[in-house]
């Protein structure tokens, strides 16, 4: 598995603007494992998760890590290309077309979506107390590779295995990032 994988396909982006498949990769992205493993981790019907991952297959995202013959059929375990998926940048320039532009609506909708309902839930007195910040900074080149440099290292260290285990204990936290320049 490749450590970081740059999307460069506007349907790539698509599918993974819908939540339920960005959690189907994250979870393929861990280890390999069965749809009917992940089905069982996420609470979800397998057969509800058939179609999409055959979708993030289909699409190159994911890849058949080992088939066994089970009871008359084939048993499929698959693990995500890659640990970290990042849209390449080139995709957004204006001679792309409008598709790719809507397909990064898509998903800061859903990211939308999703940190507006925890921002809701999220309680004063809690460790897992939502954070909201948009910002902007001037400085040198130097410093803002110095900067980009370290939230990628960041990035890199939360997304090592550590020793958080499948406990009830682990909790799941989400982050939307972007980092460019301003004109």
């Amino acid at each position: 598995m490749m450590k970081t994988y740059k999307i460069k396909d506007v349907a790539q982006i698509r599918l993974l603007a819908d939540p339920l498949k960005l959690q189907l990769l994250q979870a393929f992205a861990e280890k390999a494992r069965t749809t009917k493993d992940v089905a069982s981790d996420l609470g979800e019907s397998v057969t509800k998760l058939y179609r999409h991952v055959d979708a993030l297959h289909d699409a190159g995202l994911l890849e058949i890590a080992e088939e066994k013959q089970k009871r008359g059929t084939i048993e499929r375990t698959f693990r995500a290309i890659a640990e970290r998926f990042e849209a390449d940048h080139a995709l957004f320039v204006d001679d792309e077309g409008e598709d790719a532009p809507d397909a990064a609506r898509e998903i800061l909708r859903a990211a939308e979506t999703e940190i507006l309902e925890a921002l809701a839930t999220c309680r004063d007195d809690s460790d897992e107390q939502g954070l909201l910040m948009r910002m902007r900074c001037k400085a040198s080149p130097e410093r803002i590779g110095e900067l980009r440099q370290s939230l990628q290292q960041w990035c890199d260290s939360v997304q090592q295995d550590d020793d958080c285990s499948d406990d009830d204990k682990s909790r799941e936290v989400g982050a939307l990032i972007a980092f460019y320049p301003v004109d």
